[in-house]
């Protein structure tokens, strides 16, 4: 019997991190700091598994292109949309009552923004205006997105640039699409489970939060890729949700990883990924 292409490549990408997930509750136990790095690491599995793959087939790279693209204003699209959606989060759950910014993180007084300098920001940490503060904070995100590019790039090219024609080839569009957000969260599930982000509902986040949010990446990356023509708006995209993802948190403190502030933001994100299916279903932006 011959496995499918998408199986045998979801397989041999979890039977690949194994190693990942034995080594996890050693880090999380004994040196925590280092969970961070290992996951990571953890990125690169996909990306090495489909060259693999390609190299094994003979199918070779022409089909995956590295070019700019047919709409390049994609590119401005895939870097501040994750920066908005955790600002929204911010908003709607402060607005919603479910919780308040932290006063001990940050603060809004007379006119200026007061932030601890337990946040990172590149432009410093003084009393500062609110359009300073805005630069310091897109400064801030975009010098990590830019840290985080290769490790998006090895992702990417996996889930996006490999895996999911043959989903969508196999199980038509829409599904194809889940069904790769579903693998793609359930491969981040051993890392949730040992400690990973989601510490006071591990198994709550692991099967059901993170595979939702990833099925709306998966969207959204799919779009990205499939509208410009160019796998390098799905992978500064990636790379973006890394860098802003823990945005919400910081702003809110311990409350930002709370369930009812997580429903608000998994509300956000399934609201976009339902958008831009329904953009592609229509044919894409020149069909509106």
């Amino acid at each position: 019997m011959t496995l499918p292409i998408w199986l045998l490549f979801t397989l041999l990408t979890f039977l690949a991190s194994v190693p990942f997930y034995l080594s996890l509750r050693n880090i999380v136990k004994e040196e925590p700091g280092k969970l961070e790095s290992l996951v990571r690491r953890m990125f690169w599995i996909p990306g090495v598994v489909a060259i693999g793959f390609r190299a094994y087939t003979g199918e070779g790279f022409e089909d995956v292109s590295f070019g700019l693209g047919q709409i390049p204003w994609l590119f401005l699209l895939a870097w501040l949309m994750p920066l908005a959606m955790e600002i929204l989060v911010v908003f709607f759950a402060t607005r919603f009552g479910l919780t308040r910014l932290d006063p001990s993180l940050i603060q809004f007084r007379a006119g200026k923004v007061h932030v601890s300098q337990s946040i990172q920001l590149l432009l410093g940490h003084e009393p500062q205006s609110y359009f300073k503060f805005s630069l310091n904070l897109l400064a801030t995100v975009s010098a990590g997105i830019l840290l985080m590019l290769v490790f998006s790039f090895a992702e990417e090219f996996g889930w996006r640039g490999f895996l999911q024609t043959p989903l969508i080839q196999t199980f038509g569009l829409g599904s194809g699409l889940m069904l790769g957000g579903v693998l793609w969260g359930l491969w981040h599930a051993p890392i949730i489970l040992a400690g990973y982000r989601f510490t006071e509902y591990p198994r709550l986040a692991a099967f059901v939060y993170w595979p939702i949010f990833t099925i709306c990446l998966a969207i959204i990356t799919g779009w990205l890729y499939w509208q410009s023509g160019s796998l390098w708006p799905a992978v500064l995209f990636n790379a973006s949700v890394k860098v802003n993802g823990r945005l919400a948190s910081a702003a809110l403190g311990e409350a930002g990883d709370s369930r009812r502030v997580r429903a608000v933001w998994l509300w956000l994100w399934a609201t976009l990924a339902v958008f831009f299916l329904a953009l592609w279903q229509v044919g894409g932006i020149g069909n509106l």
